[in-house]
């Protein structure tokens, strides 16, 4: 008879292990608003496809090493991957090379964490733009559909946009890391843009805020007391409060202002 309270094998306590901060991360992503896109989920067969167009293009940049000058080619570049069953088109691909790069973000680094065997996460956003947000599994990197105005609308400013970052590379703006547009037969296609993701790291953020520099509807109902449900805050939820900036820092952010008021207008 074996003794009462015995020890279950050091194999089968790992995998309980296992399990339960499995459970535990699933927990936290709800309270998040982000799920997992699995086999059962909508968007499975859209984010595989997305995965495997990124890689190709990513590996296209791995290989090359991102230009110091770039040409006015490179702003109009746009490189189309034909796949099984489905094509990537993928525009500013050397700018958004070099602007990676200017981040510390590695092309190694960006290809294994957008293109992991792990599954994308969906983010159920306030936005009343109706885009679809994608979120990588590690939460480094966002992706959201946009309409093809506003795809034009980036894109014809981007040499601006690329300027301002080189000179003030501490800036506050949202840093925009790719843009591509998928094609699936016989005549769905998205629009899509990469960029750096507010949950990442998410052990040191305590407060989000999505500014867009405008007060119409920009208020979001903050989580009540004491819930744990972490929610995206907005412009006018900002009123108030402040940032501490270093001096370097605040000449960027106060150069940024030009900028802002552009997008607004």
């Amino acid at each position: 008879m074996e003794p009462s309270g015995r020890l279950p094998p050091p194999s089968q306590r790992s995998a309980t292990v296992k399990r339960r901060r499995w459970g535990g991360l699933r927990q936290q992503w709800k309270l998040l608003g982000l799920f997992e896109i699995d086999q059962q989920h909508d968007f499975y067969g859209l984010t595989c496809r997305m995965k495997e167009g990124l890689a190709a293009a990513i590996h296209t940049s791995t290989h090359t090493p991102p230009a110091n000058d770039l040409s006015d080619d490179d702003f109009r570049s746009k490189v189309t991957q034909v796949h099984k069953d489905f094509s990537l088109e993928t525009f500013g691909g050397p700018v958004f090379a070099a602007l990676r790069a200017s981040l510390g973000i590695t092309e190694d680094e960006y290809l294994q964490s957008l293109c992991s065997e792990s599954c994308y996460l969906q983010f159920i956003s306030n936005s009343k733009s109706k885009a679809d947000f994608f979120l990588t599994n590690d939460k480094r990197f966002f992706l959201k559909t946009q309409n093809k105005r506003e795809i034009k609308f980036l894109l014809s400013n981007l040499k601006i946009y690329v300027e301002h970052l080189r000179k003030f590379p501490h800036s506050l703006l949202v840093k925009f890391l790719g843009v591509h547009r998928i094609r699936i037969p016989p005549g769905r296609k998205k629009y899509f843009i990469v960029m750096q993701s507010v949950f990442y790291p998410d052990e040191r953020i305590n407060a989000r805020y999505d500014i867009k520099g405008c007060q119409v509807s920009r208020w979001t109902d903050p989580a009540p007391e004491g819930s744990q449900i972490i929610v995206v805050l907005k412009d006018l939820n900002f009123e108030g409060q402040f940032i501490t900036l270093g001096e370097e820092e605040e000449e960027e952010e106060g150069a940024a202002r030009p900028l802002l008021v552009t997008q607004r207008t």
